[in-house]
């Protein structure tokens, strides 16, 4: 393999990052939801990777020093020392941590690959999850795989819910007095925020309408009848300038009395949302709630820690996703929103949600 050929972003040498680790250590410590290691731990028996179609490999990590590679029926295609493995890991951290490109070259991981027949820095995009494990800690003991979905804090905040039109809400302006082409014509540093400013002293409310796609829509409703509603307010009040982290936007609809609930009962339903799309729900797919990154999520943290989150620390799990996420503001070219429309005699507005840790 050309040690020269393959680049990447960080995240996505992250993942690879995660992988060296489980071989050298095969233990990943639990997280609480503050993103600090607790008492338990899981221990990482097997690894699936398919990153060559219909090749897939099964890395067996029982054995202290040594990984065997073996195939889908069991057979041993090769045994490799984990000797120097803790020591080429980190020095390949260190060089994810100091890049200062988009995409890169990492020389040494590629060398490590090969010693591990890798082929491919991603797994295969048929995989729901980036990663598949048998694992067990004091409590369990899976004799089947599980899928983990890797963040890493390396680099910059990654995205939770990626923005595209299918996020689009629309509202209904009414009482609104003013001009259309003036509201569209702001294009100040802040023109969201200006616009809509401008739309309230010209007279209009915005009323949540609905969302743009249907499936993100009906997807939303599996979790909760009014989902759609309480992120319509909260995408009101982010883009008013109001708040930005999801604590934050809860607090507010919560002092609003949002269909009478408090912030307490506004934001268990919010975590039940950052949950589910953490977890493999997508407005694109309709949603058959079976959670395809089901294991949990593997976090590499800026330090090169890494800490799970099982579904059995489901609590702490809710807790990191609330505390650590915020809403974020796309493309408005691109995503097709932030300006005022007029249909059927009626004017609306779209305003695209877009969910980021911070």
């Amino acid at each position: 393999m050309d040690t020269y050929t393959l680049t990447a972003n960080k995240g996505e040498w992250s993942e690879l990052y995660v992988l060296f680790k489980l071989f050298s250590e095969n233990k990943i410590k639990a997280a609480d939801m503050n993103l600090q290691p607790t008492d338990d731990e899981y221990t990482f028996l097997q690894v699936f990777r398919e990153d060559v179609e219909s090749r897939p490999y099964i890395y067996d990590l029982e054995q202290d020093g040594m990984v065997r590679i073996l195939t889908a029926n069991g057979r041993l295609v090769d045994a490799v020392s984990t000797h120097l493995l803790p020591e080429k890991a980190q020095r390949v951290f260190e060089t994810i941590k100091s890049a200062n490109t988009s995409t890169f070259t990492l020389p040494e991981a590629v060398a490590l690959m090969s010693e591990y027949r890798l082929e491919k820095i991603k797994a295969n995009s048929s995989m729901k999850s980036d990663i598949e494990a048998i694992i067990k800690d004091k409590m369990i003991a899976q004799s089947k795989p599980v899928g983990f979905s890797i963040k890493s804090q390396v680099g910059g905040a990654s995205t939770l819910l990626n923005s595209s039109k299918r996020t689009n809400f629309i509202y209904k302006v009414q009482n609104f007095s003013g001009s259309v082409d003036e509201i569209n014509a702001i294009e100040s540093s802040r023109k969201l925020r200006d616009r809509l400013q401008a739309i309230t002293e010209a007279g209009g409310v915005l009323e949540f309408s609905h969302i743009e796609s249907t499936i993100f829509t009906r997807n939303m409703r599996v979790i909760d009848s009014i989902m759609p509603d309480i992120l319509g307010n909260m995408l009101v009040d982010y883009y008013s300038g109001q708040g930005v982290t999801m604590a934050k936007l809860c607090e507010l609809s919560g002092a609003k009395g949002l269909y009478g609930l408090g912030a307490l009962e506004i934001g268990y339903k919010v975590k039940s949302f950052l949950r589910a799309v953490a977890l493999g729900m997508v407005p694109s797919r309709e949603w058959n709630t079976r959670l395809s990154a089901y294991g949990g999520y593997i976090i590499v943290r800026d330090d090169g820690v890494l800490l799970c989150y099982h579904l059995y620390n489901d609590d702490d799990f809710r807790g990191y996703l609330f505390n650590n996420t915020k809403l974020d503001t796309p493309s408005t070219s691109r995503h097709d929103f932030g300006y005022l429309y007029e249909e059927n005699g009626e004017v609306f507005l779209k305003l695209n949600l877009q969910v980021r840790f911070y």
